[in-house]
């Protein structure tokens, strides 16, 4: 019984594999999302006059993997990100000093596991969880902000909203028909 188990094991993972080989995936730029740094991305966000979604994640967050993999890969979000805002990662935990509108921010104890970085504190605030998002216009002005992992069919709603400008004349309820 065992060496059975063994043999549809083998068989199966050696069918998987040469289906892997024969079947090589064409990624075409467009189906993959580009994300910027976060000075990059909010320069380029004043020159394009989109709004930014700001991805702050850190590298031991399973969910910020998972949305990443998921969510971020899904074909309607990432065609819907790339036409219509600028794509940022944030990590919370980085080094590195960022300066963004007339602030510069740093990581107050950058040799420290798990020490936050100011800028995902300044623009999450209480809100800091991973992953969150926050959204900004394309002058750097706090939208909203939405923490944890979603679904395609649960993000693109907000997506939407923000990306129409729909946000500017409409409450979230409106927007959506809720009651």
């Amino acid at each position: 019984m065992k060496s059975l188990f063994i043999t549809m094991v083998l068989i199966f993972y050696l069918h998987s594999f040469n289906n892997a080989q024969s079947a090589s995936p064409v990624v075409s730029e467009s189906s993959v999302l580009k994300w910027h740094p976060f000075e990059e991305g909010m320069k380029l966000a004043r020159k394009k006059h989109k709004p930014v979604i700001v991805d702050i994640y850190t590298d031991w967050c399973g969910w910020c993997k998972k949305m990443d993999n998921e969510t971020f890969q899904d074909p309607l979000i990432v065609s819907y990100l790339t036409e219509n805002f600028i794509a940022i990662k944030l990590n919370a935990e980085g080094k590195e000093p960022i300066a963004f509108n007339g602030t510069v921010y740093t990581n107050p104890k950058p040799a420290n596991a798990r020490s936050t970085h100011q800028l995902a504190i300044a623009l999450a605030g209480a809100r800091l969880s991973y992953p969150t998002y926050i959204y900004l216009d394309s002058k750097g002005n706090t939208i909203t902000g939405s923490a944890g992992y979603s679904q395609p069919e649960d993000l693109l709603p907000l997506l939407k909203y923000i990306g129409s400008d729909a946000y500017k004349s409409k409450t979230w309820k409106e927007f959506t028909g809720l009651k």
